[in-house]
């Protein structure tokens, strides 16, 4: 009702029949969707649109001329009427936002922080991979009346595209995890990647909250124009966090926690999560008891139990910050397992990305790897780096070749980190692992 509240406002010409859903994706139509045409990069929504009125859409919205349909209705821009609607929805709602971005950390920082809030109230969070500027207007309309609290994560991956979704979902309250040089190629800089993202605190009403990581060069120096909270493990700060020696336990007020696995950036997400919940009303025990409990999600980070081995599947993305953590957290572990790394390229670096590719491999001959498997184009650079390094490393061009030579090479109680960005489908090498 309050999507055909907010639709009615922003395009009462729209006659829409009674509808129980909405989807921009034809293979998920259901009967009784409205079925909104987009037309993206690699596909046209406006395709499909006999496909979605015989799979059951009581309505098509589409944007241009073509096969006429007793239910579809033409719009000028099928995507600028998702964002007017996602914005006078959101008007709608009464539920505090809080908007996630950064480099990295933004998909565990969000669900940790869902797990951790929805210990006593009703929490909405963006699913999946929808962070982007069509996927978060989506994610607002799975926002009810009885919502008490949303979490929106934001992804951008050129400039200005923070600033965008802020307009449409209006924030209360803020956190940007950190600025790291990630799709360099369409940024340029490191200082236009935190430009953008700065526009989630700017966005904040004067009575919102900005949470501010202080460990961070570039968010510390932000300006925050309203309410702001401080974390830090290395400064005073409102929520100042404290590592164990083992670096898998930490200490915030005076609680200290267990991670799931030794891991500084999961320790980071954590301090962020705890900081948040604290400022809402959450008990430090009940905080505790969450993290605890918390597994990663699929691809960044997680951990595989095979029979003889374990797999680290950090597979979901990848640029030079997360990489080298994914490193250091890998030597963290038994010191008496054999440490494997398999690596993909990392992409979207631009004029940067043979560097950065060396960067790791320097990195690598530091750390005390047993191994090294990379493959792509860019990892190349990397296994030149470690020439005369004196763990195994090879290049592979061929993802077959790899995983043969891997299986080969693996022994009973190996520990296997798996890296690359999404275009290198490096979760393939698990796959393969496992069968």
């Amino acid at each position: 009702e309050l999507f055909r509240k907010a639709l009615n406002q922003v395009s009462p010409e729209l006659e829409i029949p009674e509808f129980t859903g909405i989807t921009i994706d034809s293979r998920k139509v259901q009967r009784g969707d409205i079925f909104l045409a987009l037309k993206g990069e690699r596909t046209d929504g406006h395709h499909y649109i006999e496909q979605v009125q015989k799979a059951g859409a009581v309505a098509c919205i589409v944007e241009k001329e073509g096969d006429k349909f007793s239910s579809t209705f033409e719009v000028s821009s099928t995507r600028q009427l998702i964002n007017d609607t996602a914005a006078e929805y959101r008007k709608n709602l009464s539920c505090p936002f809080i908007g996630i971005t950064g480099t990295n950390g933004k998909t565990t920082t969000k669900d940790l922080l869902a797990k951790v809030l929805s210990t006593d109230r009703k929490v909405m969070s963006t699913k999946e991979n929808f962070n982007s500027t069509i996927g978060v207007p989506l994610s607002i309309f799975e926002c009810g009346e009885d919502a008490d609290v949303a979490i929106i994560e934001m992804g951008a991956s050129k400039p200005g595209e923070i600033e965008y979704i802020c307009n449409i979902a209006q924030p209360d309250m803020g956190i940007i995890t950190n600025v790291y040089e990630a799709h360099i190629e369409y940024f340029g800089t490191i200082d236009a990647v935190a430009e953008t993202k700065s526009a989630l605190f700017s966005s904040l009403p004067k009575f919102g909250t900005a949470f501010v990581n202080m460990d961070d060069e570039y968010i510390s120096k932000m300006s925050i124009p309203c309410n702001y909270v401080g974390y830090s493990f290395t400064k005073l700060a409102d929520f100042q966090g404290k590592w164990s020696t083992d670096e898998r336990e930490i200490v915030i007020k005076g609680t200290p926690i267990k991670l799931s696995i030794p891991s500084q950036s999961l320790g980071m997400n954590a301090l962020a999560v705890f900081s948040i919940a604290s400022h809402l009303g959450i008990e430090p025990s009940s905080i505790q008891k969450q993290i605890e409990s918390f597994q990663t999600p699929s691809g960044r980070g997680n951990v595989i139990n095979m029979k003889d081995i374990i797999i680290i599947n950090d597979s979901y993305n990848a640029n030079l910050e997360s990489a080298r953590s994914g490193i250091n957290n890998l030597i963290l572990l038994s010191e008496k397992s054999r440490k494997i790394a398999v690596i993909g390229d990392m992409l979207e670096l631009g004029k940067m990305d043979k560097e950065h590719h060396r960067i790791l491999g320097r990195h690598l001959s530091g750390k005390k790897i047993d191994a090294v498997f990379a493959y792509g184009d860019l990892t190349q650079h990397t296994i030149h780096a470690l020439n005369g390094a004196s763990m195994f490393h090879q290049f592979y061009n061929d993802k077959t070749s790899l995983l043969k030579d891997l299986k080969e090479f693996l022994m009973n109680g190996d520990i296997v980190y798996v890296k690359g960005s999404r275009g290198m489908k490096m979760e393939e090498i698990i796959t393969g692992l496992q069968d």
